[in-house]
């Protein structure tokens, strides 16, 4: 029992100076902004969303409408709903159609099923409809800082739509192409990460995956890279691909299986040697991720503060308001600005042990310029923003950094 509330006092302490500790970053995101004069795009890429019913559709593509139907409510799925957001993302999608024949602006349509490199290098302007989803998806193939993208939610009822525009504009899209041609908007310039792998050459170009269905991305043979080096360390040769996708949330490496425990190495910035441990995975994020996944990995609850906050100050009692501030404060501050150009690891559910003690020169969460990470995964996988994936294996090299030139481009209006 002595050696239980030592440990858990010290442990405590970590976490009481944490919440003391303000990020270097300030949560006021400073976003690189600049007025612009009048945008009438010539060609949009529609990025639709591929709603539920589509995709259970897909999967069963020989049987008719009343035995698809059936069939879904023995899953116990909810048919009508289902079938109401799909209407719903079909009539925005119908709406932003008809304003851009009115506009006589020539459009393409694509979704995640179809999604071609072309369609983005056509296209002077892209639109997701759907979600932050739908929105991650076309942002993760725009691969310069010069294209815009907007994104309309189809369902601010049921989505918050943290990437889209406000839910007025679901209801008027006619004032977005207004607010365009009048110059009323700004830039918002969001960091992305981009990957590059180091390896055996047949484990570094295995084909990826969508993690939604866990099938090939179609045409993915069309984003095959700029960059394929051969490379030579000891005597070895080993080949080197730049991933043809930005990641703008997170990417995020680890065992397929969640219950597996993931073994990694991870070198920041210019270090020299790597740090070993396990974990359920490493999390690496920008600053748009940090209100995401980045931030639920890292927050703490009310209860948490509280238990930490009675074995710390045992003298003293914190009313039940006073402890969901001091949550909601630190759960705040874990963000960070859009445009830093930094990006921020979180390693989850770390193992810390006598065998596996933390090094001293290294943090479970924390901020570097460049991260290079080693992986001794058996069915590891490296996923970019939920969606894209690809395998990540033993002896595999992940090289993850930002660039200016990789920044996307995205539209507010005032």
């Amino acid at each position: 029992m002595t050696v239980f509330v030592s440990c858990f006092r010290r442990d405590a302490g970590r976490i009481l100076l944490s919440l003391q500790t303000f990020s270097k970053n300030s949560l006021n995101l400073s976003i690189m902004r600049h007025q612009s004069s009048s945008l009438v795009p010539e060609r949009v890429l529609i990025v639709s969303k591929v709603s539920r019913y589509q995709f259970e559709r897909s999967q069963e593509p020989d049987i008719d409408d009343g035995e698809f139907k059936s069939r879904l409510l023995d899953r116990g799925a909810n048919y009508d709903s289902m079938l109401a957001s799909h209407e719903k993302n079909k009539i925005v999608e119908r709406k932003l159609v008809d304003t851009l024949k009115k506009n006589n602006i020539n459009y393409q349509i694509t979704d995640r099923f179809t999604i071609r490199k072309a369609d983005f290098d056509w296209a002077d302007l892209v639109i997701a409809i759907g979600g932050d989803g739908t929105f991650l998806l076309g942002a993760n193939f725009i691969m310069d800082n010069k294209k815009p993208i907007l994104g309309i939610n189809s369902d601010p009822d049921s989505s918050e739509g943290y990437l889209m525009l406000h839910r007025r504009y679901t209801d008027d899209i006619p004032k977005i192409f207004e607010l365009l041609n009048a110059g009323d908007y700004e830039f918002v310039m969001r960091t992305r990460i981009r990957v590059t792998l180091q390896g055996e050459k047949c484990k570094i170009w295995q084909q990826p995956f969508h993690m939604h269905e866990k099938n090939q991305i179609p045409g993915y043979e069309n984003y095959q890279a700029d960059c394929n080096k051969e490379l030579e360390s000891d005597g070895r040769k080993f080949h080197q691909r730049k991933l043809p996708w930005l990641a703008l949330n997170e990417v995020f490496i680890g065992e397929a299986l969640s219950a597996k425990t993931s073994l990694l190495e991870i070198r920041m910035d210019d270090e020299e040697n790597y740090h070993k441990f396990k974990s359920s995975g490493i999390c690496i994020s920008t600053g748009t991720g940090s209100s995401s996944w980045y931030k639920a990995i890292n927050s703490l609850t009310p209860q948490i503060v509280k238990e930490v906050l009675n074995v710390s100050t045992l003298n003293n009692k914190y009313t039940d308001k006073e402890i969901k501030k001091i949550s909601n404060d630190y759960n705040n501050r874990l963000q960070f600005k859009l445009d830093d150009t930094q990006i921020s690891y979180a390693i989850r559910d770390i193992i810390l042990n006598e065998i596996w003690p933390l090094p001293k020169t290294m943090k479970p969460r924390g901020f570097c310029n460049r991260l290079t990470i080693r992986s001794h995964c058996y069915d590891g996988g490296l996923v970019l923003d939920g969606g894209i994936g690809v395998p990540f294996n033993i002896a595999t090299i992940a090289l993850l950094e930002t660039n200016p030139d990789d920044a996307l481009r995205t539209i507010k209006f005032f």
